[in-house]
C-alpha cells in the first residue's frame, strides 16, 4: 500500500527515510552540546517556511510533519500487507505534510534528495525559522492594523486601543471583550463580565465555544448556529492585510447577499492569490485575529484556557469533514461568498466554474 504523494524506488526512499532519522538524532544531539547552524537572512529556504504557519499548519514543525511521512514510508516497506490504522493526530500531520508539499514544493526535492543528514536539518532549521517569522510579523503588523480599526469604528472604544501596547485588550477593553466573548455569553451582561475576567468556571474562556468576530454582526442564533458563522467583518479584514495587502484592508465590498452592485474595486490578481481560492478554509483557521484581539504580548499556544490549536482543528474540521450532504453544500456556499468577498463577483467562473455538460452548447452536440 503506498502512503506517498510520489513514490519512485522505494528501497530509495527507505534509505532516505532511514537518513532523514538518524540526521534527526544528529541535530538532537547538536542542540544538546549547544551547537547551532548560521543564519542567513535572504535564504531561499527562510523565504519558503513563511508559507508553513499560514496555509500548512499552526504549529507542526518540519521534522515533525517530513517524519510522520517517513514512519508510514518504513513501516509499509516492512510489511505492506498489514491495513495500518493511525490515529486522528497522525492523520493531521500527514495531511499537513501534503500541504506542506503543495505549498512549500522546496521540501519535495529534499525528502527525494540523497542529502546528508547536516544538509537536511539545515534546511528543515531555516523552513522553520521562515515559519515563525512570517508569524511573527503577521502578529506585529495585525496588532498595529487592529486597534486602527477598532479605534476608528463607532462606537469608538472607550479608552482607545492602544496600537503599542497589547495589555489593555482582552477582557480589559469592553471593545475588544465584545469581540472574544463567547457567543455562549453575553458581554452586555455585568455577571458575563464579572465571570470571565475572574476567571468563574461557569464563564470559561475556551475553544470549545466560537468567539463573537466570528459571526456576521456578532449575531449568533441558538437555533440555527451556522447562520453568519466565518462572515465577520474583521475576520474578512484579517484576510486580505495578511494574504492580498495591508491597503486592501481598508476597502469594503457589500454583503453580496441579496446585492449585485459592482466591486468597490478592481486590480490585477497574482498567482498566489489565483492559488488561495481553493484553500480559504485552510487559512481561517489561522489565530492570527484572535491572538491580536487579545492581551497576551507573545505568542503562546495556550493562551489561559483558550486553546488556539484546538480552535485551528474546529475551523479545519467544519470546512474539510461536514457530516452531510447539506452541510458539505452549506460549505462551498460559504466558500463561494469569501470568495467573492475576497476576489470581487466578476472572478466567479474561476472558482466557481459552471459544469458546461448541464447547458445549451453541450446539449446541441449532444443531439446533432
Amino acid at each position: 500500500m503506498s502512503q506517498s504523494p510520489d513514490h519512485d524506488d522505494p528501497q530509495n526512499e527507505n534509505h532516505s527515510a532511514l537518513k532523514r532519522r538518524i540526521a534527526t538524532l544528529e541535530e538532537q544531539n547538536a542542540e544538546l552540546r549547544g551547537e547551532h547552524s548560521n543564519k542567513s537572512r535572504g535564504d531561499p529556504y527562510l523565504l519558503a517556511g513563511r508559507a508553513i504557519r499560514r496555509l500548512v499548519s499552526l504549529n507542526y514543525r518540519v521534522e515533525d510533519l517530513v517524519g510522520e511521512y517517513d514512519r508510514r514510508t518504513t513501516s509499509c516497506d516492512e510489511d505492506d500487507s498489514v491495513q495500518v490504522q493511525h490515529t486522528e493526530e497522525e492523520e493531521r500531520i500527514y495531511n499537513s505534510f501534503k500541504q506542506l508539499l503543495r505549498w512549500v514544493p522546496c521540501v519535495r526535492d529534499l525528502v527525494y534528495s540523497q542529502s546528508d543528514g547536516y544538509q537536511l536539518n539545515t534546511a528543515y532549521q531555516k523552513l522553520n525559522r521562515g515559519a515563525d517569522s512570517a508569524r511573527g510579523d503577521d502578529a506585529a503588523s495585525l496588532k498595529l492594523a487592529v486597534a486602527s480599526w477598532l479605534n476608528e469604528g463607532q462606537p469608538t472604544p472607550n479608552p482607545p486601543i492602544s496600537s503599542r501596547d497589547k495589555s489593555g485588550r482582552g477582557f480589559y477593553n469592553d471593545s475588544t471583550a465584545e469581540l472574544l466573548c463567547p457567543v455562549d455569553f453575553n458581554w452586555a451582561d455585568k455577571s458575563t463580565q464579572e465571570g470571565i475576567r475572574n476567571y468563574e468556571h461557569d464563564f470559561q474562556v475556551t475553544a470549545h465555544s466560537w468567539p463573537t468576530f466570528m459571526y456576521k454582526d456578532g449575531r449568533y442564533d441558538r437555533e440555527d448556529p451556522t447562520k453568519g458563522l466565518f462572515k465577520g467583518a474583521l475576520l474578512v479584514r484579517t484576510f486580505k492585510h495578511i494574504f492580498t495587502s495591508p491597503s486592501s484592508a481598508g476597502e469594503t465590498r457589500p454583503d453580496e447577499e441579496g446585492s449585485h452592485r459592482e466591486p468597490l474595486y478592481k486590480r490585477s490578481r497574482t498567482t498566489g492569490e489565483r492559488r488561495t481560492r481553493s484553500d480559504i478554509a485552510a487559512l481561517l483557521g489561522m489565530r492570527s485575529l484572535h491572538f491580536a484581539l487579545s492581551s497576551c504580548g507573545s505568542w503562546r499556544t495556550v493562551d489561559d484556557e483558550f486553546d488556539h490549536h484546538q480552535f485551528y482543528i474546529y475551523m479545519i474540521n467544519y470546512f474539510e469533514h461536514p457530516p452531510t450532504s447539506a452541510a458539505k453544500a452549506s460549505v462551498e456556499n460559504l466558500l463561494v461568498w469569501w470568495n467573492r468577498q475576497i476576489f470581487g463577483p466578476r472572478n466567479v467562473s474561476s472558482y466557481s466554474p459552471q459544469i458546461a455538460a448541464q447547458y445549451s452548447v453541450a446539449n446541441t452536440s449532444a443531439k446533432r
